[in-house]
């Protein structure tokens, strides 16, 4: 692993995912859906059908929405409006409410190592924060773990594509030669990254990644780096 460093007045700008890089987040939304299948399963209706109509609600809410954890929520009122019979909505909008309380409600864990890691980048370099979700959620998230004073600049847009990074370069006056982007998705964090142009990526498996986040890394030669702990990234930067 090489280590790259430059002067600590000029600094790199390092660009953090949030979600499954700095904290657990997908695995609650794993146990709220083991959850709802649960309900679910004397009502006859199959797993496959059921996770089938999540997924199909799930993004129909992200486009209109946004990602976060009440669009999931909304997602599975509406899969219980499909599936079942009109007599069960009532008590299965309660149960279902119940889950979403639960998951808006829990704490999400910081990563091992992630405090510390990021209070030393941030004395050699810029950091900034770049993730998906509803804004007051990560907001909310993000000064919990108290985290904000850490970031000059923290970006939440509707979707984490090349486009998006590229006016995130624009805005935040940043040099992409200098510029680099660790997260867990290839999907989001990394291929886009790549493609709008920043100097490199920093690629930090989680073993909950979100399916639809997952996708082959697009070839990049020396511009990609995977690390298997958040704290590696202190021999890197």
């Amino acid at each position: 692993m090489t280590m790259i460093r430059e002067a600590r007045c000029g600094g790199l700008n390092l660009i953090f995912d949030a979600d499954d890089t700095l904290w657990d987040s997908n695995i609650h939304f794993l146990e709220a859906e083991a959850t709802f299948l649960e309900i679910l399963r004397p009502c006859g209706v199959r797993l496959l059908e059921i996770r089938a109509a999540i997924r199909r609600h799930e993004l129909d809410l992200i486009a209109e929405m946004g990602y976060g954890r009440r669009p999931y929520v909304l997602a599975l009122h509406r899969v219980v409006r499909e599936l079942l019979p009109a007599h069960h909505h009532d008590a299965l909008a309660i149960e279902v409410e119940r889950i979403g309380a639960k998951l808006l409600g829990r704490y999400c864990e910081l990563l091992p190592g992630v405090q510390a890691t990021l209070r030393e980048l941030s004395r050699r370099h810029c950091l900034l924060l770049f993730t998906k979700g509803q804004p007051a959620e990560q907001m909310a998230k993000l000064e919990r773990a108290g985290l904000r004073p850490l970031f000059s600049r923290v970006g939440i847009p509707l979707e984490k594509d090349a486009t998006a990074y590229a006016l995130l370069l624009a805005q935040a006056e940043l040099d992409p030669a200098r510029t680099f982007m660790i997260g867990n998705s290839p999907r989001s964090d990394i291929n886009p990254a790549l493609r709008a142009g920043l100097r490199g990526a920093v690629f930090i498996p989680h073993p909950h990644t979100w399916e639809l986040e997952c996708e082959e890394i697009e070839p990049a030669e020396e511009r990609v780096v995977t690390l298997t702990t958040f704290s590696n990234l202190l021999e890197l930067f």
